[in-house]
């Protein structure tokens, strides 16, 4: 068994070449060779303190997995992840754990690159302004990776911290090769107001900006609520979208409290929800269709795109010659 560490997970694979993984493996979940399972997300206090159990089996690699992330909000005071995340992989022939993977990054670069995949079938062509809801790692990998599928010219930055949102404009800034212009804004409404793309990365229960302020033509990234009791964007939101895509339907119905809020106050109903990012990639489910509409990514996570990720990081490892502790 290999434990492989976040050092070694962050050079194996870039959030580059992680694109064409996602994809694939989008397309391999609609044909049934890649699933997401079960999950389970578990309060632990009542400091809002939480893990969150993913799985998911690949026949396609014979493997299978789980993912295990803890949720601790206060982390942030004490200079630690707010979320910390592990992989298991398991052999599917024998049952046996093949490798333990520290999935910080891996997760960030997962849900940067699904978003990414999202936002290059759904947002305008044009799209050159990006509108950035928190400052912590999701925040981060979410603006490199949209800007490998559209031409970014300006980052609006908005977190409830003036100095975390000034401490991630520079990071973003000392970024080799990064020449986009990156604004601090004042609040969340006025960073959405001028946006063509927005992503809102926190881990907030109650909306962080106002529906109406959004622009006609709008695409959205909603990438921080992942249970039922967390509303990251409001009813307005929801409603004044015309696409509604997820990573999988199931795991949407059962985890997405910014669609189960205004779908259980009877606002919307299921078929709001078009279909997965892979129903798109396949098109059997149609992206933007005007210039003028508001389209919404909604993710609560993939284990099956975790996995997918782990699989090839353990292989690259593995060919590398520098494996992980074996244990």
């Amino acid at each position: 068994m290999l434990y492989i560490t976040e050092s070694q997970a962050k050079s194996a694979i870039t959030l580059k070449s992680s694109l064409s993984l996602f994809r694939h493996a989008y397309l391999q979940c609609n044909s049934n060779t890649l699933s997401p399972g079960p999950r389970m997300v578990h309060s632990l206090d009542a400091l809002g303190n939480k893990g969150q159990w993913l799985t998911a089996t690949y026949p396609a690699e014979g493997t299978f997995g789980t993912k295990f992330s803890s949720i601790f909000p206060q982390n942030v005071k004490k200079g630690l992840p707010v979320t910390i995340s592990t992989i298991s992989l398991y052999s599917g022939e024998t049952g046996e754990l093949l490798a333990t993977v520290e999935a910080n990054a891996l997760t960030a670069m997962k849900t940067a690159g699904s978003a990414a995949i999202a936002t290059d079938l759904l947002s305008r062509k044009d799209s050159t302004i990006l509108a950035i809801i928190g400052s912590g790692l999701q925040a981060f990998d979410q603006v490199l990776a949209i800007r490998e599928v559209r031409d970014i010219k300006t980052v609006i930055v908005y977190n409830r911290s003036a100095e975390g949102a000034k401490t991630f404009a520079n990071r973003l800034t000392a970024v080799e090769g990064f020449d986009v212009d990156v604004k601090l804004a004042e609040s969340a409404d006025a960073a959405v107001a001028e946006a063509d793309i927005v992503c809102t990365c926190t881990t907030s229960s109650r909306p962080v900006f106002k529906g109406t302020s959004l622009r006609p033509g709008t695409h959205i990234n909603a990438i921080g609520s992942y249970a039922p009791d967390m509303q990251e964007i409001d009813e307005d939101t929801v409603v004044r979208a015309a696409r509604i895509v997820t990573e999988h339907v199931d795991g949407l119905w059962a985890a997405a409290g910014d669609i189960l809020e205004p779908f259980n106050r009877g606002v919307i109903d299921k078929s709001k929800v078009e279909g997965s990012v892979g129903d798109v990639l396949a098109g059997t489910v149609a992206g933007r269709e005007t210039a003028d509409e508001i389209t919404l990514y909604e993710s609560v996570g993939s284990a099956a795109l975790d996995l997918a990720i782990a699989v090839e990081v353990f292989r690259l490892v593995s060919m590398s010659g520098k494996n992980g502790a074996k244990i």
